[in-house]
């Protein structure tokens, strides 16, 4: 049960949730929306953390979509979807790469 978890808080499941938490948040301009999307991605960001060509940045993204809750806030909408982009391109990235062996 304990490994179920594991792979559901570090993996697909949750990553693909806090995507669309952050898409939602976008969209209708919510800023606490950003956050909890900061929280939910924050386990995928540990375990990219692991990554050879990534390391230090993968602690980076969560912080990425905070700034994108502050953009949101104050109502900066180009520079929150530019902040929130590197969540949607990373995982784009690791999926390709894990669909691709």
């Amino acid at each position: 049960m304990f490994d179920l978890l594991i792979q559901i808080v570090f993996g697909w499941p949750f990553v693909i949730l806090s995507l669309l938490v952050c898409l939602i948040g976008l969209i209708t301009k919510r800023y606490w929306l950003l956050l909890v999307c900061a929280v939910l991605f924050a386990p995928f960001s540990y375990y990219l953390s692991g990554a050879p060509g990534i390391r230090w940045i993968g602690f980076a993204f969560p912080l990425f979509q905070a700034g994108a809750a502050f953009a949101v806030q104050r109502s900066k909408m180009i520079l929150a979807w530019i902040l929130a982009l590197p969540a949607f391109l990373v995982s784009a990235w690791l999926a390709f790469v894990v669909l691709s062996q």
